[in-house]
């Protein structure tokens, strides 16, 4: 039975006993919301332009270095670079990941960012936006254990992550499994399709965000509308890509680690795959690059 309860603000919210129920109904009825999802889609005048962005990445010209966190153990071995960026794609992002990684390099570059750009591939291509979730958590897993295998020893190295829509789930994941044994210098959340509560410090990604990360950027845009619309209806929950971080919940402290920050780039960034766009005046890698210090 769910039960729900009033706020401090007079918004009814759940009590985090009944997460599982709410899971497990989700997904009963994910055809339903499969459907939804595919309904919106094919509405082109609310999200054309932004799912037209979702599909239309230039080729790359070379195929980039890949973390393949399809394997159980991905090969160990790092770039030999003082620094690097690691790019984590989102759902159903695998067969293009190193055209969405050219993209962001390029995009970097023109942000005044140098370091080369590798990949970290996962199973996303399912129409099951729930498995893709289990995916995206096993996936977080290994990419943890490879990142504490080729660099626990040599702390001498740069490490910027840049995570995008479900990928950062995995990068979440990554830093919970770490739980300190390395420390990313720089992760930079784009338009996170994950709860916006889960950041906070009573969250499941919080200790990991303390622990594992020198400091932890998300930027959200309320333009966004995969998060701001899509996924609310699928997931019945609001999208840390959309509003930011929200800790005024019944179980939550009222705050974020203190390494975590929201950034609002509504301003710049006009849909869920414009955050980096190195052709056009849009986009917020400028805001990034600055960010990596």
């Amino acid at each position: 039975m769910r039960k729900d309860t009033k706020g401090g603000d007079g918004r009814e919210q759940e009590t985090r006993s009944n997460e599982p129920t709410r899971r497990q109904l989700l997904r009963a009825t994910s055809t339903v919301a499969a459907s939804v999802t595919g309904l919106t889609a094919i509405s082109g005048s609310a999200f054309g332009g932004e799912l037209k962005d979702c599909t239309n990445w230039p080729t790359a010209p070379v195929e980039f270095p890949t973390v393949d966190l399809t394997q159980e153990s991905p090969q160990i071995g790092g770039p030999s670079e003082d620094e690097f960026c690691l790019y984590v794609h989102g759902w159903k992002g695998r067969a293009r990941s190193d055209d969405q990684a050219y993209v962001l390099e390029r995009a970097l570059q023109n942000a005044g960012y140098h370091a080369p750009v590798i990949t970290a591939s996962w199973a996303s291509d399912t129409l099951n936006f729930w498995a893709a979730e289990d995916t995206a958590d096993d996936a977080g897993v290994r990419l943890g254990r490879w990142f504490r295998e080729a660099f626990q020893r040599d702390s001498g190295t740069t490490i910027r992550v840049v995570g995008h829509s479900l990928g950062v789930r995995v990068i979440l994941g990554a830093l919970t499994e770490l739980d300190g044994d390395v420390v990313l210098d720089t992760v930079a959340l784009l338009g996170a399709a994950i709860e916006n509560d889960s950041v906070c410090d009573d969250g499941r990604y919080a200790a990991g965000i303390r622990t594992s990360a020198t400091a932890v950027y998300s930027y959200r845009s309320e333009n966004d509308g995969t998060i701001c619309t899509i996924y609310d209806v699928t997931t019945i929950k609001d999208g840390l890509g959309c509003d930011g971080a929200d800790c005024r919940g019944w179980w939550d402290s009222g705050s974020t680690p203190s390494n975590y920050r929201d950034v609002d780039v509504t301003g710049s960034v006009p849909g869920h795959c414009t955050y980096f766009e190195p052709d056009r005046p849009i986009g917020c890698m400028d805001q990034v690059v600055s960010d990596f210090g």
